[in-house]
């Protein structure tokens, strides 16, 4: 049985997958809140954001560019543009890596350091590995490297953590973490692998081209991603790494609801929407749009509420009061998701139909919301005030995404 964006089948083998990686996060939040402490689980959180933002800047928006081009193009091409992605990067971070171990073994930085560089090499290549895989129409394959990257070394950590006290440490969890990193690299390898066949630099000219062309992509995926973490980081900074901690713990619960959403639904849409745009079927796509973006807030809204249960049974065992204290957080947090969703559906629509110029624009008007209204929301309402005004934020650039979103005519398969 072939297995399509709408096959059952493959819909409920992710959401399995999904709900687990989503399980393990949430349990290792209880672990850390339970019997490390709310500082520890703000320095995960601050840890998370590092391990993300970095490969951000180092991707220079060429993986986004690649993905789109990858669509509907012979094996052959597909090849080209994914060993010619990597390669570069490979030589990079094992220079990187040899560097980071030199230093650490000379006493200059903590081998902390150096797990922390492999870690921003596993995001990076597994997470593109991923995207490749999605815009390949392989979403179970792809899901499958993130259940691992999401789900293995949790759980391996609050075993091992639970029967020696010893490890319950910010340095073994990151090590844990490293392992289900590397797991993840060589699944994403396997996968790939007719397509990695040779190793394949491509030359000085096409970077240049690839780098011109992606440059709107790039300064997206930047301001997008400062959007979403800088809220974490300033909570840290004005408040403090406890409260930091309190606001990621309710926070990740939302953070997992989109990531269920956006991998069980958004990026499976993603090539459908891509082909539709390319082939000039504008109606298509008008259908696949709405019909995501309704599914899209139907799911959240149900993982939401069961969510809500959930965390309002548990909080009172945790023995934190001011995780209690703070519990009408996840409410504002949960809102602040659905309009994540809608906002991002709106950003992925603009991507499949390459208006990177309007997508860059609302990005850099989150951007720019985000740096005005969180430390203004954190100024006169602590983490309650940068809640709502995440929430404000994501609305508002919702409604700037989604004004004539199928006005400009879509090129015909000649233009």
């Amino acid at each position: 049985m072939s297995l399509t964006m709408s096959s059952p089948v493959l819909r409920l083998s992710v959401f399995a997958m999904r709900i687990s990686g989503i399980a393990s996060k949430f349990l290792l939040g209880l672990f850390i809140a339970k019997l490390m402490s709310l500082t520890d689980l703000g320095i995960y959180g601050l840890l998370q954001g590092q391990v993300a933002i970095l490969p951000i800047v180092l991707r220079l928006g060429l993986n986004r560019q690649v993905a789109r081009e990858l669509t509907d193009v012979s094996h052959t091409e597909q090849s080209l543009l994914i060993a010619g992605y990597f390669s570069p990067y490979v030589i990079l971070y094992a220079l990187a890596l040899m560097m980071a171990a030199a230093l650490a073994m000379a006493d200059v930085i903590p081998w902390l350091a150096v797990i922390v560089v492999g870690l921003v090499a596993g995001e990076h290549l597994v997470m593109d590995g991923y995207d490749f895989l999605i815009q390949l129409r392989r979403p179970f394959a792809a899901n499958v490297v993130l259940s691992v990257l999401s789900t293995s070394w949790p759980i391996a950590f609050i075993v091992a953590a639970y029967f020696e006290p010893a490890w319950r440490t910010i340095y073994a969890l990151s090590a844990f973490w490293l392992g289900g990193s590397v797991a993840a690299t060589i699944l994403i390898t396997v996968f790939l692998r007719s397509h990695l066949s040779a190793f394949h630099l491509p030359s000085i000219e096409r970077v240049r081209r690839s780098i011109r062309a992606s440059a709107l992509l790039y300064g997206n995926s930047l301001a997008s991603t400062a959007t979403i973490y800088l809220d974490r980081y300033l909570v840290g900074a004005f408040l403090s790494l406890e409260l930091a901690g309190v606001y990621f713990f309710f926070w990740q619960v939302g953070t997992a609801i989109y990531n269920l959403v956006n991998s069980g639904l958004m990026s499976f849409a993603r090539p459908h929407l891509v082909s539709a745009f390319q082939a000039g079927d504008d109606d298509a796509f008008r259908d696949l749009d709405i019909q995501t973006t309704r599914s899209a807030l139907m799911e959240a809204t149900l993982l939401g509420l069961a969510a809500a249960c959930v965390v309002w049974f548990i909080v009172p065992y945790l023995d934190r009061p001011l995780l209690i204290k703070y519990q009408a957080l996840l409410w504002l947090l949960l809102a602040a998701t659905l309009a994540r969703i809608i906002a991002e559906m709106g950003a992925l629509r603009l991507y499949c139909r390459s208006r990177d110029p309007l997508l860059m624009k609302s990005t850099l008007l989150s951007a720019l919301l985000t740096a005005v209204f969180l430390p203004t929301g954190i100024w006169t309402g602590g983490v309650y005030g940068c809640a709502l005004a995440l929430a404000l934020m994501y609305v508002l650039v919702a409604v700037y995404r989604a004004h004539d979103p199928y006005q400009v005519r879509t090129p015909s398969p000649q233009s």
